[in-house]
């Protein structure tokens, strides 16, 4: 930051009421935004201490007509820098409620961070961005699709889409942003002007219009060769590449379009280019779930992923104000009329896994209320939690007199500190009165089932513990159990549990596991494998011989 910028600043923190000088701040950024030495750092430093004035409360009429209009050419000398500025600016003239970015922007904070580090960071390459369908979320990736272009008017941009329909609403979305009075681009960026337009091309230049416009909108299976080029430094911005849940569910389509993608749209990128991918993540063979499997683990890709309720919380992450969001009874009541594949997609960011699925959830029987009186049996086992992110997963079975199904009446499924995830082990055998426990021995599995043995102890609970080394190969052992699973075996209806719950966690993990896949968490299909394996054979009858009786 610049010494007079400083200056400035350390008087306004003595004089926080003299008006003036906050004029004066205001005409030093713009003085050094015309000498070009103008920076993020000095504008935001700026702006905290306007807005600190603004919520003071001392100032009178004038005083905050005064702090308003220099928060306004704040907002705007920023812009160039900060999305968060540019989005405030752009809208600033606007009613609160049809703004974009305000009313959305505490639940949108995350995705404003990944924006502005996969404009501004040198090293950002890919940007995939999932979120409920109506979210805003193709609307504000536009609009920093926008703010890229002001920043950058003289290289080369692709936005792509599954049809012309969509790509003609995003260029007439993104032409509105520059040309409309309404909005404050030509105030944020005045040497980015508009210089040539084709609503027949979907395409825009500003500043200058070269061999390549500064936007093109196209679909993509559309003909780009010879019409567009992502420039260095320009966007390859794709959004909802697969069209419906009918298209993702035939390999044949998605096989199509992530050809189409690459052929048409991936190759026309020159050194420096960046990809911004937006859309339902429908099934993990899409263009999105097969960019970043190339790509997993490189610093440059980042995956943003918010789903429609909190897992922790379980709020919605989009109630936003003024009633243009949706709340936890909307979602709830989603996940009720949903088929649970088809919710985890749309508003979980969790895409099918069609070929290879072991339990689609439609072969899992499920329960609305359990039978009448106490369990004859009430069982359990425990895969216990190893390193990193890995999960605690522990079974409930119950089986009722005259009944042969087992009911899974609770699932603890929690990758918590090892002393909070035993507490809760205690916790939930000694709450369903669980008669026999089992614990995998493998690593330090062995430690866990006799610290939880010694707590039951000393809270007066009658559980069998004990312990099993399991030594087969654990995708051997989850196959071999499943048909065992799905003939014995009864699960919560769906409304019986909470989204983000251990039970909802454990349910996610059963229904999303695949036999030819990469599976992110298969800790409670392997709770269910040793659950099979303890009941199948701890009910096995044995013949043994003896003496005849007559």
């Amino acid at each position: 930051m610049d010494a007079l910028t400083k200056n400035i600043l350390n008087y306004i923190s003595l004089n926080p009421r003299d008006i003036g000088a906050y004029r004066d701040l205001v005409s030093m950024q713009r003085q050094r935004r015309h000498d070009g030495t103008d920076e993020h750092d000095a504008l935001k430093a700026s702006l905290d201490a306007v807005i600190a004035a603004m919520r003071g409360g001392w100032a009178d009429v004038e005083g905050i007509s005064a702090l308003m209009e220099a928060h306004r050419d704040l907002l705007t000398l920023d812009g160039k820098w900060d999305f968060d500025s540019f989005a405030q600016a752009m809208e600033i003239d606007r009613t609160p409620d049809s703004r974009l970015w305000l009313p959305r922007r505490k639940q949108l904070w995350r995705l404003y961070q990944e924006l502005q580090w996969f404009e501004t960071d040198p090293n950002a390459e890919f940007l995939s961005v999932s979120m409920p369908p109506r979210t805003g979320k193709s609307s504000n990736c536009s609009m920093a699709m926008v703010w890229h272009l002001g920043r950058d008017p003289l290289h080369s941009n692709l936005m792509t889409a599954h049809s012309d329909k969509l790509t003609k609403h995003f260029y007439q979305q993104c032409l509105q942003f520059v040309i409309d009075p309404e909005y404050r681009f030509s105030e944020i960026f005045p040497d980015s002007p508009l210089v040539w337009q084709s609503s027949e091309d979907e395409a825009f230049s500003l500043k200058k219009h070269g061999a390549y416009p500064t936007c093109t909108c196209r679909s993509v299976e559309g003909t780009l060769t010879g019409a567009v080029e992502v420039g260095e430094g320009g966007w390859l911005y794709a959004d909802d590449l697969v069209k419906d849940l009918e298209e993702a569910m035939s390999p044949r389509r998605l096989q199509g379009k992530w050809e189409a993608y690459i052929n048409q749209c991936y190759d026309r990128r020159k050194t420096g280019s960046r990809q911004l991918m937006v859309g339902t993540r429908w099934d993990v063979n899409d263009p999105i779930g097969r960019m970043t499997r190339l790509h997993e683990g490189e610093s440059g890709f980042h995956i943003l992923t918010i789903p429609a309720l909190d897992p922790i919380s379980g709020e919605s992450n989009f109630d936003y104000l003024y009633g243009v969001g949706f709340d936890r009874k909307y979602y709830l009541d989603m996940q009720r009329t949903t088929d649970s594949a088809t919710y985890a997609a749309k508003y979980d960011g969790t895409p099918f896994v069609r070929e290879g699925q072991l339990y689609s959830p439609d072969s899992l029987e499920r329960y609305l209320e359990l039978p009448a009186g106490e369990p004859d049996r009430v069982m359990a086992v425990v895969d216990t939690k190893g390193a990193g992110e890995d999960y605690c997963a522990m079974p409930i079975a119950a089986q009722w007199r005259g009944s042969d199904k087992w009911f899974i009446v609770d699932f603890l499924c929690d990758h918590s500190a090892p002393k909070t995830v035993n507490q809760r082990l205690v916790n939930f055998i000694d709450k369903y009165g669980v008669q026999q426990a089992r614990f995998e021995s493998n690593a330090a599995g062995g430690k866990v089932a006799e610290d939880v043995a010694d707590m039951l102890k000393e809270r007066g609970a009658l559980c069998a513990v004990s312990k099993k080394y399991t030594g087969s190969n654990k995708e051997t052992r989850i196959l071999a159990s499943s048909s065992w699973v799905i003939d014995n075996c009864v699960f919560r209806d769906t409304t019986l549990y909470e989204p983000g719950s251990d039970y909802s966690i454990a349910m996610g993990q059963i229904t999303s596991y695949v036999l030819d896949g990469k599976n992110q968490h298969d800790d409670a299909p392997d709770a269910l494998s040793m659950l099979a394996d303890f009941l199948s054979k701890s009910l096995r009858a044995k013949a043994r011989v003896t003496k005849r009786p007559f």
